[in-house]
């Protein structure tokens, strides 16, 4: 009976241990995000953020002093002018969306708030199709996925449509083509859907394979970049706590299927030689502008202090639910 006993309690040791090396109990104090951005002639297979530009918390704050992180970026260029949307999150409850703007894609300047509501708004995803503008924001606390349309681009955002009703989904991704509709959207148990529609403003609807990801890696974490092989979508890392790294999975749809594939471990992730991303890094925008020109935008979080949380629930969770979606793809 003692060995028995022995035996189980060796057994939870080594469990206990694998789960803390896969996700610590102990996670980083993360805190205020900031934003960095580069180019390339290529699709970037790293990116040194080193070498890259910051648009930090703190020189947002001169701009406006009750800025508390700028995070969650994305871009447009148009008619030269480069146009970065991000989740300004300011001494209030809610976050808003801000811009700001470059003519050479290096110096920004900070050009205010395009978009207030009376609930929280993140990851404005920003897009032109058909000539128009339109937003595709995380929404959660509207309990809905909205699409907002521009009447005065970069301003005056108007609701314009609501794409998914009921739900409360965290940051929804969007790529809309002649060909192929999808957005995926994360919920609170750590799984990624996949909607499918005729248009953007056809009806939305789950598709017949609902969910494309469980667990760690479930949460979009920037726009889809489409190539000859099919789509590229940053996926969030929180193996290490929310905003630890992030990864790119290749989406590949086929006769009304679909299959994904991670082919970028930890594409993106801290790096404790710089401030502002010592703690993490959790969003990506990479589009191509010319045949040898691909621009790119990302945010990071610096560390609170050098001390850690613990957190138990977290990696138990994260741990099992992993563990169940390796057991159903095998």
């Amino acid at each position: 009976m003692k060995k028995y006993l022995v035996g189980i309690l060796v057994f939870g040791i080594l469990v206990v241990l694998l789960i803390n090396y896969r996700t610590p109990f102990f996670q980083q104090d993360g805190g205020g995000w900031s934003i960095g951005y580069g180019q390339s002639t290529v699709y970037p297979k790293e990116i040194n953020v080193k070498e890259n530009a910051i648009y930090s918390i703190e020189k947002l704050k001169k701009q406006n002093d009750s800025t508390v992180f700028l995070a969650d970026p994305f871009f447009v260029k148009e008619k030269g002018v480069f146009y970065l949307f991000f989740e300004h999150k300011k001494t209030k409850s809610n976050g808003d969306v801000g811009v700001m703007t470059s003519i050479d894609g290096k110096n920004y300047k900070y050009s205010g708030t395009v978009l207030t509501q009376k609930f929280h708004l993140s990851y404005p995803q920003v897009f032109k199709y058909r000539n128009d503008f339109y937003m595709v924001p995380e929404s959660k606390q509207a309990n809905a996925v909205l699409l907002y349309k521009a009447y005065r681009f970069p301003y005056d955002w108007r609701v314009c449509d609501t794409l998914i009703a009921n739900v409360q989904y965290k940051d929804p991704s969007i790529y809309v083509s002649d060909s192929l509709n999808i957005m995926v959207a994360s919920d609170g148990k750590l799984n990624m859907y996949v909607y499918q529609a005729d248009s953007l403003f056809g009806k939305w609807k789950l598709h017949k394979q609902p969910i494309a990801l469980m667990g760690t890696e479930a949460r979009a974490g920037g726009r889809f970049f489409a190539d000859k092989k099919g789509l590229i979508l940053p996926i969030q890392n929180c193996t290490n706590g929310y905003g630890f790294g992030l990864s790119l999975y290749r989406f590949s749809f086929k006769n009304g299927s679909y299959t994904t594939k991670r082919v970028s471990p930890y594409f993106l992730k801290g790096n404790t030689e710089i401030k502002e991303f010592n703690a993490g890094m959790h969003q990506l925008d990479i589009q191509q502008l010319g045949p040898n020109e691909f621009y790119y935008v990302y945010d990071g979080n610096r560390l609170n202090s050098d001390s850690k949380k613990i957190n138990i629930w977290g990696p138990l969770k994260w741990t099992y639910i992993d563990f169940k979606n390796w057991i159903v793809n095998q």
